[in-house]
This record gives C-alpha cells, sequence and structure tokens, in this order.
C-alpha cells in the first residue's frame, strides 16, 4: 500500500529537472536507474551514511532489456567486450547529450517491486530510442518494429561480429 501511495504522488510529481537530477539520478544499467529519493525532495534528515540505500527507489524502463552487467559480446572476431557495461555508458551519454528536461512517468510496478517508467530527455523516448539505436532489445513486442530496423541496418550491438545474447535467455544460463 504504501510503494502504492508513493508511486501515486511520484506520478503527480514526475517531471525532474535535469539539473537537479545529477545528484539524485543513478543508472544502475542499461534499463534500470535508481533515484535517491531523500536528495530528489531535499528531505535529508540524516546524514547519508546513515540512511544507507533505503533511499533508493529502484526503477526499470518498460519496454526494453538490455544485457546485464557482465553480459559479453564479440565486437569483432576475437575481441569480447562487456555489453552491459556498453548499454549503460550509452544510457547516459543519452542522458547527457539529449536536449530538454527529464521526465519519469511512472506506469507499474514488475515482479521485483521495481518501478515500470517510461523515461524521457525532452521530446525523447529514451527507451525507445535505445532500441532504434541497436542498443537494448524490445521487451516483447513493445518496441519490435525498431529492433527490427536496428538490425537490418545493422545499428549498435547489431554490427558487431557476435551481437550479445538476448538478456532473457542469458538470465536463464547464468
Amino acid at each position: 500500500m504504501k510503494l502504492f501511495i508513493f508511486c501515486l504522488w511520484f506520478s503527480l510529481h514526475s517531471c525532474i529537472f535535469a539539473s537537479e537530477s545529477k545528484q539524485s539520478l543513478f543508472i544502475v544499467d542499461g534499463d534500470s536507474v535508481n533515484i535517491n529519493v531523500v536528495l530528489f525532495l531535499d528531505l535529508a534528515q540524516a546524514p547519508m551514511e546513515e540512511l544507507g540505500d533505503k533511499t533508493d527507489l529502484k526503477m526499470r524502463i518498460a519496454g526494453i532489456d538490455t544485457p546485464e552487467i557482465k553480459q559479453t559480446c564479440e565486437i569483432e572476431q576475437g575481441k569480447s567486450i562487456d555489453c552491459g557495461v556498453l548499454t549503460k555508458d550509452y544510457l547516459q551519454r543519452l542522458l547527457e547529450s539529449e536536449p530538454g528536461d527529464l521526465v519519469i512517468k511512472p506506469i507499474g510496478v514488475d515482479y521485483y517491486h521495481r518501478i515500470l517508467i517510461r523515461l524521457f530527455k525532452g521530446e525523447t523516448d529514451i527507451g525507445k530510442k535505445m532500441v532504434e539505436d541497436g542498443m537494448s532489445y524490445s521487451y516483447d513486442s513493445t518496441y519490435k518494429m525498431e529492433e527490427t530496423y536496428a538490425k537490418e541496418n545493422r545499428l549498435g550491438f547489431w554490427s558487431f561480429f557476435k551481437p550479445p545474447v538476448n538478456p532473457k535467455i542469458w538470465r536463464k544460463e547464468h
């Protein structure tokens, strides 16, 4: 119930201005971000060291699935890289380079109790852009057309010698 009330409140206050969010938004990986609610709301009553990670709101970008950290792919024959770190860094660059305000729109809660969100920077749907640029898989059919486009045009990791295994399959194997 507390999570529902917070999500409702958060959805009413979902616009986070980029200049204010640099300290409170933390990129976990290519499809997950956290917001430190205390910093975001500027309600800190105790030193952050005492609060630990109890103030982090865990969120997942809906509609995409990116390689996990330590999930490798072969950029060229015989040369592997960590595709999870690659997509995390790509998300960071997108959020820094796209113009406009950062907007978070909560749309639900997932199995792991993370808030499912649509993430925008200005007019750009970040999840959709990551799939279009070949840096993410479409989760189910959400951005399937964009994924097909990226594959056909060999964009992002679709241009690699061996693109990353679908993260859903990789997680089951590891």
